[in-house]
């Protein structure tokens, strides 16, 4: 079972809620476009077409009923800038960390999945901003840790992860002001055994 993670959060130009049902239209045209630029250029993460499958959309679209699914909109302009889902007891997590962390430790975290930023709103930090709207919700879920994943093959992306997610965590042995000033630890690779794909694993410890 997926906890629901009901919160929204808000800036002057982006606020952070929950999918609405009347979205899901757009969320998944969000994602197949993201589909569509991976396949330009040659990364093999997601396949054109997958998200409007009779069983995927289905998924999708109880994703956002239990309130796990997630949008960044853009206030000024009423869009979508961003799109993302939290999980926490999901069998693809499973399958990627209890190899790792063993049966009983996969499920204390909180997992990002199907994170998406629109062309138009790249560069503007959004992947932070929801990895802190994420470490926020962590702690208030009963979780110790944040983790997402991607494609091993795809080296661009496991170095922004890297260097450039930062966390917001206090923490005094980790940089100035009690800030982090490090990436996500990537925690190797696995490989799924049926369908050969190779995962990279990400985490940062929240409740220390």
């Amino acid at each position: 079972m997926t906890t629901p993670t009901t919160s929204a959060t808000q800036d002057e130009e982006f606020l952070i809620r929950n999918t609405k049902p009347e979205e899901l239209d757009e969320y998944i045209n969000i994602l197949e476009r993201a589909a569509e630029w991976m396949e330009s250029q040659n990364l093999a993460q997601w396949i054109p077409g997958t998200f409007r499958k009779p069983d995927v959309r289905l998924h999708i679209s109880n994703a956002i009923a239990s309130q796990t699914s997630f949008v960044v909109f853009h206030l000024p302009t009423s869009t979508i800038a961003a799109i993302f889902a939290l999980n926490s007891e999901d069998p693809f997590d499973q399958m990627l960390w209890a190899p790792l962390l063993g049966e009983e430790h996969w499920r204390d975290a909180l997992y990002v999945h199907r994170l998406v930023v629109e062309k138009a709103f790249q560069g503007r930090g959004i992947v932070p901003k929801i990895l802190r709207f994420t470490e926020e919700l962590v702690p208030k879920q009963g979780k110790v840790f944040l983790r997402l994943d991607c494609r091993g093959n795809n080296p661009g992306l496991r170095k922004f992860y890297r260097e450039k997610c930062r966390g917001f965590v206090k923490d005094p042995e980790d940089g100035a002001e009690g800030g982090r000033v490090k990436g996500l630890e990537e925690r190797g690779t696995y490989t799924n055994p049926v369908s050969g794909i190779n995962y990279a694993r990400f985490e940062r410890r929240i409740v220390l």
